[in-house]
């Protein structure tokens, strides 16, 4: 019997024993373990919520980065490039200066934001406002693989500060501690696509700059992330020639995304902060193991503005109001009551005919006397990611098109209309995905048809567009400009008072003659 109860106690015990250990396992491990969080945001143009106020907004942006911050003191926040251009705000003056995106770098300030990479919309600005709004931020610039024309040399791009230009840096080390002091150093990188060529950058190769940049990091560091500013596709290829790097934070395309690329994690949010993705990642200072989960979080109406960044963006809203009534537009003025909503969502505008970018069409169409074979324009060109119902108002029509631009008549071989209206299919899910009017393709056939009859691509065809798109900028469509020998005559001059020397001009004068 006491032999029994010997053992009895022997199994308790060492039961107990067990027990004990497991949880004194789980504390070492977690106090073994540092944890770094990222918010990420990507191509945000705009610093007022959307859809009638239902989604995006810096100011809720701001909150969800002060509960992120209680949540973990180690939080960055970043942003993956293209905030500067375009918007209504930054087409306007103030103080006798164009905004040009001063506002936006204003509310980012008030957030918060830690880091940038540039964007290829930054270049929408010249070089001299570019260099302001660069003065009057408080966030860093990582820039990897872009070099600024001054004078005759390259040189970094970069901030002055008293009176200093201080270059930006081409890769960073962030440094992490957890309670226990234990360091973490985390090498960033920043690198964007030379899609918007100006003569005063210069583009390194972003591959090989990147390479270049995780070589560098790599010894100095426990493990490195990459803040992206390229197509998706690019992405994806470089998260293959650096499998090491933890996490890509991208931007350019402007629908939230997340790809598993060997042990690299590439995402991306929806643009205008309509979400933002939350990088959680924890490392284990013992094993080296660095574990990424990252969360896309909506970023709408449940969440509450916060006051000191809402006060902000109120302050620029005034600005606008107050810069359409020195100009003479009455921001407000009805000029039509829409039967059905329009659609100018990016999802739209870049990946299917749509009745915004038909609307439009129908605008440019009307504005002259000449008689087209059809029309179209990049969907890239509407910028408002919303849709647009009811009263219809100027103001409206500024945010569907803050580019503006000139319309241009052309009169063309029927073999270069195909290869544009084909080139535009293929740019599908981009800003040169095309919007058109009256054309029509039969997927089936792969037959194009102009006004209801076959293309021919002998025949001479009389089109309407935007100069920006026959300028040869948008994406693979170099070969669209007024050289090509396939281009038989060309109106682009207009007396001052004509629509055509605005589309948005335009598509006002066609609502109030409708």
């Amino acid at each position: 019997m006491k032999k029994l109860s010997l053992l009895m106690l022997l199994v308790v015990v060492s039961v107990a024993c067990r027990t004990a250990k497991t949880p004194q396992n789980n504390t070492s491990n977690s106090q073994n373990e540092i944890s770094v969080t990222f918010l990420h945001l990507n191509d945000v143009y705009e610093i007022s919520p959307l859809d009638n106020g239902k989604v995006g907004g810096m100011a809720r942006v701001a909150t969800v980065r002060q509960e992120l911050l209680k949540e973990n003191p180690n939080t960055v926040t970043v942003l993956s490039g293209d905030f500067l251009s375009p918007s209504v705000i930054g087409t306007l003056r103030y103080e006798g200066k164009s905004i040009k995106g001063k506002q936006m770098v204003d509310v980012m300030n008030t957030v918060g934001v830690d880091w940038v990479c540039l964007g290829n919309h930054e270049f929408d600005l010249d070089q001299k406002d570019l260099q302001e709004r660069i003065n009057e931020s408080k966030f860093n610039w990582l820039n990897t693989n872009a070099l600024e024309k001054v004078k005759d040399e390259y040189v970094p791009f970069g901030k002055v500060v008293d009176g200093v230009k201080v270059p930006f840096l081409k890769t960073t080390i962030l440094t992490f501690k957890n309670a226990k002091g234990d360091e973490v150093k985390v090498g960033m990188f920043g690198i964007l696509l030379p899609s918007n060529k100006k003569d005063f950058v210069m583009y390194d190769d972003f591959f090989e700059a990147a390479k270049k940049a995780y070589a560098e990091l790599e010894p100095k560091c426990d493990f490195v992330v990459g803040i992206t500013h390229i197509n998706k596709v690019d992405d994806i290829k470089l998260a293959e020639m650096l499998p090491n790097v933890k996490l890509l934070m991208g931007g350019h395309d402007h629908d939230n995304m997340k790809e598993q690329i060997g042990n690299v994690i590439m995402a991306k949010a929806d643009a205008n902060a309509k979400t933002a993705y939350i990088h959680r990642i924890t490392f284990n200072k013992v094993t080296g193991k660095v574990d990424v989960k990252s969360e896309l979080k909506k970023i709408d109406n449940t969440i509450a503005d916060e006051p000191i960044t809402a006060a902000v963006v109120k302050k620029w809203e005034d600005i606008q109001d107050g810069a359409f009534k020195a100009l003479g537009l009455n921001k407000d003025e009805v000029i039509a009551d829409l039967k059905e909503p329009l659609d100018g969502h990016e999802t739209v505008v870049r990946n299917m005919q749509g009745n915004m970018g038909s609307m439009i069409n129908n605008a440019l169409l009307a504005s002259s006397p000449t008689k087209f074979d059809c029309a179209f324009f990049n969907g890239g060109s509407i910028r408002i990611d919303d849709n647009v119902s009811g009263k219809l108002t100027q103001l409206d029509v500024l945010r569907i098109l803050p580019f503006g631009g000139k319309l241009v008549e052309v009169k063309l071989r029927g073999r270069l209309l195909e290869r544009v209206l084909q080139t535009g299919l293929e740019n599908k899910g981009s800003g040169g995905y095309l919007q058109w009017e009256k054309i029509s393709y039969d997927e089936a056939k792969k037959e194009w048809k102009i006004d209801g009859k076959l293309l021919d691509v002998n025949q001479e065809y009389n089109i309407i567009t935007s100069d920006f798109l026959f300028s040869g900028k948008e994406r693979n469509l170099g070969f669209f400009t007024k050289q090509n020998p396939d281009v038989i005559s060309v109106v682009d001059t207009f007396l001052e008072s004509d629509v055509r020397n605005d589309i948005r001009k335009a598509v006002i004068a066609y609502f109030k003659k409708k």
